[in-house]
């Protein structure tokens, strides 16, 4: 795992982002996309103890990725913030829904807006997503349960204890029999 950055780090880090000289962007955006991909900085711990940092650090490499004069910062920034929302925050990679009412990024499992407080249920993006047949609030498509009632989302397959083919036992884990080579599973999405 790595390492939790100092405040001093940070700051720096920071600094090196917004200095004027292109080669110190560029390198910056480097440095953290190399951290990254070699898990030597923790920034999703550091998401979680020091959110101001991380929401700081994103809007700035947003900002470079679209208005920056060089186009290789650009391009490096819009490397950087993708591999950072990934590691940070799966659910961050698909387009998060806007509050209509203020614009705000929604986090499908709000039930009201975080920056102006009305409610999201009701929202035109919502329509979009599949509904909890329980609760019939919105539901991700990973989900085993809703996280709003519970409900079981994804139902449980009864596996093959007995190869249907040499009749001998056989692990429900297997997606082969060890015995006659056959295939035990079908493996399918949801």
């Amino acid at each position: 795992m790595g390492k939790i950055l100092s405040e001093e780090e940070r700051q720096h880090l920071l600094d090196k982002l917004n200095s004027k000289m292109v080669a110190t962007r560029f390198m910056a955006l480097k440095s953290i996309t190399f951290s990254i991909n070699q898990n030597q900085i923790d920034f999703s711990r550091m998401d979680m103890e020091i959110p101001e940092f991380t929401r700081n650090l994103v809007k700035i490499i947003e900002l470079l990725a679209k208005n920056d004069p060089q186009e290789m910062v650009k391009r490096e920034a819009g490397v950087c913030i993708e591999i950072f929302k990934k590691r940070i925050n799966p659910v961050t990679m698909q387009d998060l829904p806007k509050c209509t009412s203020c614009g705000e990024n929604a986090m499908i499992i709000s039930h009201f807006c975080t920056n102006c407080g009305v409610g999201l249920r009701g929202q035109k993006w919502v329509s979009t997503y599949k509904l909890c047949e329980k609760c019939k609030y919105p539901i991700e498509p990973g989900w085993n349960n809703c996280s709003f009632c519970g409900n079981q989302l994804i139902r449980k397959v009864e596996t093959v204890k007995i190869c249907q083919f040499c009749k001998k036992n056989v692990d429900p884990s297997w997606l082969m029999c060890p015995f006659c080579g056959s295939r035990l599973k079908i493996i399918a999405g949801l």
